[in-house]
């Protein structure tokens, strides 16, 4: 398990570093066994900025302790988003309702808070309009424009109650992109898919849960594609691709993009 914990917090690591964002912590010293990772674009392709001159950016670590069940997934990352005068921040109860020579006038479960540059916009809940969703933001506002707000850090989803399946769909509407890594052991499925890993064959690492007819075989930096439901009430794709296999095990990573309300 500290392979596997080492391994998760190399990626974010990795993940944050693409996205330039400052004070990243550096990696822990002497990871056991961590494979040398290749040149991933995909974990860099969440749509942000250059957000490296921001300074103060809020960390993972920042964001508070959770306790994840064995039948729950969670996605972390950076984020950035531009919002709109009268948006809501997807996910929260943050409504930017103005702004004003004074600032940026938002409402925080209904109560009036103005906000300059540099100010937080954080977020500890449940996902409104879908059950068994816990949603952690923690954004600094970088920029105030006319009529506009754009703010970045970072952001947490859990989600319970998984029960991954396969089906061709496609995430529209309301889509979060997060970044995804997983490792599984021979005979066991990557969480939050069908995909499961069969061992180290002659052409490459064998993934069983492909579609029909799919070829199984992948090499390292080779790309999986997987579309299909978290659980009945949230379509999801997975754009990831191999970082490591050998006979016992395989990790990937990615990115994931969910559709919620």
């Amino acid at each position: 398990m500290k392979r596997r914990t080492y391994f998760v917090s190399f990626l974010l690591v990795l993940v944050l570093a693409g996205c330039n964002l400052p004070s990243i912590p550096g990696l822990p010293g002497g990871i056991p066994g961590n494979p040398q990772l290749p040149n991933l674009d995909q974990l860099r392709d969440l749509g942000l900025p250059d957000l490296g001159n921001i300074p103060n950016l809020p960390q993972l670590g920042d964001l508070p302790i959770l306790n994840v069940g064995e039948n729950a997934i969670v996605y972390a990352g950076p984020t950035e988003r531009r919002i709109a005068v009268g948006e809501r921040v997807p996910g929260t109860d943050i409504v930017l309702t103005a702004v004003t020579d004074a600032g940026a006038e938002f409402q925080f479960g209904g109560q009036r808070a103005l906000r300059a540059l540099g100010d937080s916009l954080d977020f500890d809940g449940n996902w409104p309009g879908v059950a068994g969703i816990t949603y952690n933001l923690r954004l600094r506002v970088y920029l105030v424009g006319k009529d506009s707000v754009r703010a970045a850090g970072v952001h947490r989803l859990l989600v319970e109650n998984i029960a991954a399946q396969e089906q061709n769909v496609t995430p529209q509407g309301t889509v979060l992109k997060i970044p995804y890594a997983s490792s599984a052991n021979a005979g066991e499925r990557l969480k939050g898919t069908s995909l499961g890993y069969v061992g180290n064959a002659e052409r490459g690492a064998q993934f069983s849960g492909l579609p029909a007819n799919d070829f199984p075989y992948r090499k390292v930096g080779d790309s999986l594609l997987w579309r299909g439901f978290l659980r009945p009430d949230i379509p999801i794709e997975y754009n990831i691709r191999v970082v490591f296999y050998n006979d016992t095990s395989a990790q990937v990573a990615g990115i994931a993009t969910l559709q919620l309300p």
